[in-house]
């Protein structure tokens, strides 16, 4: 191996990427439907108008009253799939990556199973001492 190598342990909070999606503009503007024939007269703009105090006034309260019942339900799901992927982190499932960067080449990535098999890996590369880490979302 080259003394030009450098090599991180790379760790993932989220170990899969996320796919970025967009939607077309056109398709938004084609399935929309036409909000001016309900304005059309005095009676649908009297509606519209209570309508949107209605939902000014209700909306925070109900929005309020949703997070203060599903707090307790959320963070427990939320420790949930953190002890999950902890777990399978630690088991091997979702394995250890090592980055492994070159100023003449890309940079690569190693997979390993196992968290000492992986340090052990950064410490070859890096000449020991202890391993770099790197900590990335997804």
């Amino acid at each position: 191996m080259s003394k030009h190598h450098i090599a991180f342990l790379e760790i993932r909070v989220l170990p899969w990427r996320p796919r970025r999606r967009t939607i077309n503009p056109d398709d938004l503007r084609d399935a929309a439907p036409d909000s001016l024939d309900f304005f059309d007269d005095v009676a649908g703009l009297v509606i519209g108008v209570v309508m949107m105090i209605v939902l000014y006034v209700a909306a925070p309260v109900v929005a309020v009253v949703l997070a203060i019942l599903f707090l307790p339900v959320e963070l427990g799901l939320v420790l949930a799939i953190a002890v999950l992927l902890l777990l399978a982190r630690f088991t091997g499932l979702i394995p250890w990556t090592v980055l492994v960067a070159d100023g003449m080449e890309e940079e690569r990535r190693e997979k390993f199973r196992l968290l000492h098999r992986a340090v052990r890996r950064v410490r070859e590369l890096n000449g020991g001492g202890t391993p770099r880490v790197v900590w990335t979302w997804s």
